[in-house]
């Protein structure tokens, strides 16, 4: 039972790192690509997206050598494993060429300019760091004992993350200026919150679920 609850811990938490590590990500593409004023949280918005995605897979990860965490070397084990987990879709997507610009009508990066110190820059801290973080935090949470307070917390995590994907669309139309001009560009952020609530109302239903299972385990117990 205590096996089951860890892996689960593992994946609420991985989901909610995610969440957290690629939005920021999608923060700071907000502030270094230029963009229409009312499509400038949609890097944040993506990134907050893809963290779920991204998030998993390096749990998933760590959930298929997880153990008792006696083994020499198991700890580096688990955390390359996340690792590889969270940024094998981002380096195989930049080995296959450079990103799509933020804005219709600058020109894509060519491919000379691309292979080389630009790729590794946007590898190393758009792909890799977020990835270690969130493999460095699966990790640690592994290496502790089992504690059911743990599961209430990563629980909560997930609850949070979820609730922050469907509020952040509501968030940004307060702030963001009103749309401007015609065009399919102009509506990214319409593209942006829908995405951010598909993929936020089931992380919610999840968290709120296995909170409820928890708590009501608790008062059973007591």
């Amino acid at each position: 039972m205590a096996q089951t609850e860890r892996i689960r811990d593992v994946l609420s938490v991985g989901i909610a790192v995610g969440v957290l590590m690629w939005g920021a990500v999608g923060v700071w593409t907000a502030f270094t690509v230029g963009n229409y004023p009312w499509n400038k949280w949609v890097p944040f918005a993506n990134g907050a997206s893809k963290g779920v995605v991204l998030g998993m897979l390096a749990a998933v990860g760590v959930a298929i050598l997880l153990g008792d965490g006696s083994r020499v070397g198991w700890r580096w084990a688990v955390f390359i494993s996340a690792l590889i987990g969270g940024g094998l879709l981002g380096t195989v997507r930049d080995l296959l060429g450079p990103p799509t610009p933020a804005v219709y009508f600058k020109e894509p990066i060519s491919d000379e300019r691309w292979y080389g110190p630009v790729m590794l820059l946007h590898w190393t801290g758009k792909v890799m760091l977020p990835a270690a973080v969130c493999a460095t935090v699966l990790t640690l949470l592994v290496a502790r004992p089992y504690r059911r307070g743990q599961s209430v917390m990563a629980s909560a995590a997930l609850v949070l993350a979820g609730a922050m994907l469907l509020l952040l669309p509501v968030i940004a139309s307060m702030l963001a200026p009103e749309i401007q001009g015609n065009g399919e560009h102009t509506n990214e952020g319409i593209e942006a919150g829908i995405r951010c609530w598909i993929v936020g109302a089931p992380v919610l239903f999840v968290g709120i679920l296995r909170t409820s299972f928890l708590w009501a385990g608790q008062r059973t117990q007591t």
